[in-house]
């Protein structure tokens, strides 16, 4: 009894540090940031703070996502730097070599643009600092082979974009 009552103690505390590093405060509201009192498409609310916030999880979708653009660091409240830039195939090697993380889909893009707003057109509660305008995704256009798919982040469209020009990216996991 009492090496069982040791490890459900054991389990517990691990438990409870676990919880405090993993997650953040919640994220603010962003509703004051859209227009013409459009309803936020993408609420700070539908995502959890991973990672020491370094991470986001959007629970629509169980998607987790990268706060920075690639080439930017979490700095805790904010991302610093630079966006870094990739020609389309560069930017899918970059994605296969980072553990865990993949370029998403066009599909899966298109979940975090906000459609209240433009300048850019992502919450940016939950993705501050994000750099304008476009970024990769891994679909491939049927139409052309020199073109790929991608989100601009000014304003919220998806777009055929040139595989041999550099844009940003930012990475997206399966939640874990």
């Amino acid at each position: 009894m009492k090496s069982t009552l040791t490890s459900v103690r054991w389990i517990l505390s691990t438990c409870a540090v676990l919880l405090s590093t993993s997650a953040i405060a919640d994220i603010p509201p962003a509703a004051n940031e859209c227009v013409s009192n459009l309803v936020e498409t993408t609420p700070s609310a539908d995502f959890t703070a991973l990672e020491g916030g370094e991470v986001v999880r959007h629970e629509p979708t169980g998607l987790e996502w990268r706060r920075c653009a690639e080439g930017m660091s979490w700095t805790g409240t904010g991302c610093t730097g630079s966006a870094n830039t990739w020609i389309w195939q560069a930017a899918l090697r970059h994605a296969d070599a980072v553990s865990g993380w993949r370029l998403p889909s066009i599909s899966e893009l298109r979940t975090i643009v906000e459609r209240c707003r433009t300048g850019p057109a992502i919450n940016q509660q939950v993705f501050p600092d994000t750099p304008s305008p476009s970024f990769w995704s891994s679909s491939p256009s049927a139409e052309r082979a020199d073109l790929a798919w991608g989100v601009n982040f000014h304003n919220g469209s998806d777009l055929w974009l040139s595989k041999s020009h550099p844009f940003r990216v930012r990475l997206v996991r399966d939640g874990q």
